[in-house]
Order: C-alpha cells, then sequence, then structure tokens
C-alpha cells in the first residue's frame, strides 16, 4: 500500500449486525442499479451504453483496486463479527474527526484538505463510508496491544515543541550511488544540485529540503535523525546511512528554536498522539497483511487479468523497505 494507506484504506463474509442506530456496522452498502433488467448504464445521444460494455473497461482500470477493498472489507468483517465489534454512526464521526485532525489543525483548512483528498482518490459517499467503517473497525482490533511509554511521549513532545534542525537530504538506492555523491560534493559540486539531478526522494525537486525535524522525532527513521544531529555545524554532511533498502545523505542546513511550552502542559495531548499514531502503524499493517494473503477465486476475465498483473508487479517490486 502507498502513501496513502494514509488512511489505511483504500483497500469479509457475513456482515456483522447493526445496532438500531449505525447505518453502516458491516461495510458500504450496496449500490442498487436503477436501470431494471436492461443492464443499462447510460444513454448517449442515440447510443445505448450497457454495463456488459462497461464492466470488462472497468475491470482494467480499477478492479484490482476495487476487489482489493472488498476482500477486505469481507475479512475485517468476519473478524469483526468473531470480536463482537460492530461500528456505529458515533465511531465513524470518529474516525472522520481523527482524519481531519490529521490533515490539519485548523478546521476550515482540514475540510478543504479533505475535499481535495476525497476528489482525488474518487472516495464518494459509498467509499468515504466504508473507509470510515474499515478504520472503526481496525482500531478495534488493534486497541488493546498498542502500549503507549513515557519514552514515547517525551519523544512526542520533542517533535512537536522541541528544537528542530533543518535538513537538506540525497537518496540513493545503493552504495555505489552513495560513494558518487560523496565523491561529487569533493569536487565542490552543490549539494542541492545533486539532489535535484539524482535523489529518489520526492524531496529532490526542492534541492533535497525537508521538513526540520527534532533529535527525537518518532516520524522520522533514526538513521536519518542521528546522522543530522551528529554533524557539529551548520553545512556539514554526514556520511551515507543505510535507510531501507537504499542510502541518505544529510546535511545540516540551519535551527529551528523550540516553542518553550513544557510537557506537563500538554502531556496528556502527547499521549494521546503517541497511541493514534501507534494505531494507525498497526492498522496499517495488519490492512496490508490481510489483503496480501487474501487468493479469491476470480471468474471474470478482465478482473483476473487486473489482479494478476497487480500481484505480478508487486511481486517483482519486493516488499516495501523497512525503517
Amino acid at each position: 500500500m502507498n502513501s496513502a494507506m494514509m488512511v489505511v484504506l483504500l483497500l469479509s463474509a457475513q456482515p456483522v449486525p447493526a445496532p438500531p442506530a449505525a447505518p453502516m456496522p458491516s461495510g458500504p452498502p450496496p449500490v442498487k442499479s436503477v436501470d431494471g433488467a436492461a443492464g443499462i448504464a447510460a444513454i448517449w445521444k442515440d447510443s445505448t451504453i450497457t454495463w456488459d460494455r462497461l464492466r470488462p473497461v472497468l475491470a482494467e482500470l480499477a478492479g484490482s483496486a476495487a476487489l482489493q477493498e472488498v476482500l477486505l472489507d469481507e475479512q475485517l468483517a468476519q473478524r469483526a463479527r468473531t470480536r463482537g465489534i460492530a461500528p456505529d454512526a458515533a465511531a465513524l464521526k470518529r474516525e472522520e474527526e481523527l482524519l481531519l485532525g490529521y490533515l490539519d489543525k485548523d478546521r476550515a483548512r482540514a475540510d478543504r484538505l479533505l475535499e481535495e483528498l476525497r476528489a482525488r482518490q474518487g472516495l464518494g459517499p459509498v467509499r468515504w463510508n466504508g473507509l470510515l467503517w474499515r478504520n472503526a473497525v481496525l482500531r478495534a482490533l488493534v486497541a488493546p496491544d498498542v502500549e503507549v511509554q513515557e519514552t514515547q511521549i517525551v519523544a512526542a513532545h520533542d517533535a512537536a515543541h522541541g528544537p528542530k534542525r533543518k535538513p537538506r537530504v540525497i537518496a540513493v538506492p545503493d552504495l555505489r550511488g552513495a560513494q558518487n555523491v560523496t565523491d561529487r560534493l569533493a569536487k565542490g559540486d552543490r549539494f542541492e544540485d545533486i539532489a535535484a539531478e539524482i535523489s529518489t526522494d520526492i524531496s529532490g525537486a526542492r534541492g533535497g529540503l525537508i521538513s526540520p525535524m527534532s533529535k527525537f522525532d518518532p516520524g522520522v527513521p533514526a538513521a536519518v535523525r542521528e546522522a543530522l544531529w551528529s554533524v557539529p555545524t551548520v553545512g556539514a554532511v554526514s556520511a551515507p546511512v543505510l535507510v531501507g533498502t537504499g542510502y541518505v545523505i544529510v546535511r545540516y542546513e540551519g535551527d529551528v528554536a523550540g516553542d518553550g511550552v513544557p510537557l506537563s502542559a500538554v502531556h496528556e495531548e502527547a499521549a494521546r498522539a503517541v497511541r493514534i499514531a501507534q494505531e494507525r502503524a498497526r492498522m496499517d499493517q495488519l490492512a496490508q497483511d490481510l489483503v496480501r494473503t487474501a487468493k479469491p477465486t476470480i471468474f471474470d476475465d478482465a478482473l483476473a487479468d487486473g489482479w494478476n498483473r497487480v500481484r505480478m508487479e508487486a511481486t517483482r517490486s519486493g516488499p516495501p523497505p523497512q525503517e
């Protein structure tokens, strides 16, 4: 699952019984066709466009992703039934509020970002409600295993309120690439120019510039944090460090002062942030595991072709790097 697994996300066999006020306790409701027996999806001028004509195109275009969502729904519904989990409307609303809070602290901006996200991801009312239901079930499944440690709370406070360093990074796929970067820097090439030219990180377009990070920021790979905070002076460059399956070189660009807010003033908020982050990581992992182990029997040729091609590409690419 890519970045967007952003909210686990977009990705099962009896429905979970619903409490009286819960509209969707077992996933998104079925969409009913209004075309009667004719199978008509649309009409354009004198042409009738049937579902038989659309189906193979849709299957190739997005069938694999749609099947993943449905399979995840099925598996989660089964687990929810076993554990007695039945998210109600309030649980779905809480998931929406969590997502809005993740997008931005300013509510108006968060609402705008959510609209953009839904448009970009094709999240209409059915898939949006399905996403909220999946998140609610996943959270209920993983929450009992989450333990918040004081050291994690301290790190979260440091990331939010402590002093930070501004870095640039260059990411390369192997040690040879890292040595090439080191050699070019020794010859006087500008760090930002090399980043823009060869870095595999998305920050390459900005000359490798990424967000400031604190010394204990749990959202940043430890190797990158340690590399940044180990160099003594502004402008210094770290040795290449292994991150996942590649290497990263870090340059220290400058400092950002902390805001002076003591941990005692925001301890509860920091603890909640740690819990939510741990839940999110476990939710993502559980969803990925469920989708990866699903082996459906597919009878539609176009859908089977799309499903197999996606699986073949995933196998060729290998598992995502672990940071």
